[in-house]
């Protein structure tokens, strides 16, 4: 995955994507579906794709391990194939925060978004980081008539543009948070939004 990231070269800044305004909301389990207040859980629940204008929308989300113990566990992708098994996912509370967590393993280990500790894992979702990355926020999305986009989108700080690559090793496509506008992607990316739920319904 390190070289993978580092061997990519910039091609073109970030088009293509639907016109909305993003609402961040408070990331608490309440915001995201599927919550159940008896326990403060929501889900669980699939991650998938959204918006990319490719056959890979609706794709749901899965992990691959990682070997080096002192970045995290794993990483999340999308997978390239609609017909494979994922594990399941829900917000959960951890200490004093609610987060997005994986079944790895049997347990269900949190996720986050790496910023600033390796600049060639920045924008990625891994699990269980060391150390923990930026929070994974629900947003929603309003087209200009006011109108709401059906979902619920995942991002951090009213970024929801994540760019995909495949990864020809695990078969997935690895998902990188576009934090700035003026980001451009690298060769072989594509823009979309990640969005959080079930495929097969609206919302």
């Amino acid at each position: 995955m390190r070289s993978l990231f580092l061997a990519l070269s910039v091609v073109a800044a970030v088009t293509g994507l639907p016109d909305v305004e993003v609402v961040r909301k408070e990331p608490t389990c309440s915001n995201f579906p599927f919550f159940r207040q008896t326990n403060s859980v929501a889900g669980p629940f699939t991650i998938f794709a959204d918006s990319t204008g490719t056959d890979i929308d609706g794709n749901r989300a899965s992990y691959t391990t990682i070997s080096d113990a002192s970045v995290a566990a794993a990483w999340l992708g999308i997978a390239a194939r609609s017909d494979v098994a994922v594990p399941l996912i829900q917000c959960q509370v951890f200490g004093s925060a609610e987060m997005l967590a994986i079944s790895l393993n049997g347990q269900y280990q949190p996720m986050s978004v790496t910023e600033y500790f390796y600049p060639e894992y920045n924008g990625l979702v891994l699990v269980k980081n060391v150390p923990r990355g930026a929070p994974i926020e629900p947003h929603w999305h309003y087209y200009p008539n006011g109108t709401r986009m059906a979902g619920t989108f995942l991002g951090w700080n009213n970024s929801t543009t994540w760019a995909y690559l495949l990864d020809t090793n695990s078969n997935k496509y690895r998902i990188r948070l576009l934090t700035d506008s003026a980001q451009q992607l690298y060769d072989g990316e594509f823009t979309g939004f990640v969005r959080v739920g079930d495929p097969s319904l609206s919302d």
